[in-house]
């Protein structure tokens, strides 16, 4: 026989001299995948941040007033931008930080952070626990009075 003719042989054949891995019993696999699940919650450090969405339930504003914007710096947007978006940690004792502006694509000035360090969330509940996220935050593009 000649040499790419055994190798082709070979090639066929490798599927059946290979060992079939034993067939795990779906029933053992989920209860696994639950003890580790269960293991993970109980040494979880809830004042570790997770990702908003469901679940958890997302942080509920329970005081402080809506975000105002420099007129100046929001006339030259378009009738559609009318909202914006940022993201935020919410910490379980309420309190907010790192809030990075996603839309529209500005910076926050000196009065709106001092707008958010005033507001207070009652934190989200993961399994009937409060728990820190980090989570996506909107709202209506509001002028800033003259004053």
């Amino acid at each position: 026989m000649h040499l790419p003719g055994l190798v082709s042989l070979l090639l066929l054949s490798a599927p059946v001299l290979a060992a079939e891995p034993p067939a795990q019993d779906p029933k053992a696999l989920e209860a696994e995948i639950q003890r580790d699940m269960e293991a993970f919650e109980k040494n979880m450090d809830r004042g570790t941040p997770i990702p908003c969405g469901h679940p958890p339930m997302r942080p509920e504003r329970i005081s402080g007033e809506d975000l105002q914007f420099d007129p100046a710096r929001i006339t030259h947007l378009d009738d559609e931008e009318s909202t914006y978006q940022m993201t935020c940690t919410f910490k379980l004792d309420g309190k907010v930080t790192g809030c990075r502006m996603i839309r529209p694509g500005m910076g926050l000035d000196a009065s709106q952070r001092k707008t958010i360090k005033a507001w207070r969330f009652k934190p989200a509940h993961y399994k009937g626990k409060p728990i820190a996220t980090t989570c996506t935050v909107s709202g209506k593009l509001t002028p800033r009075s003259a004053n």
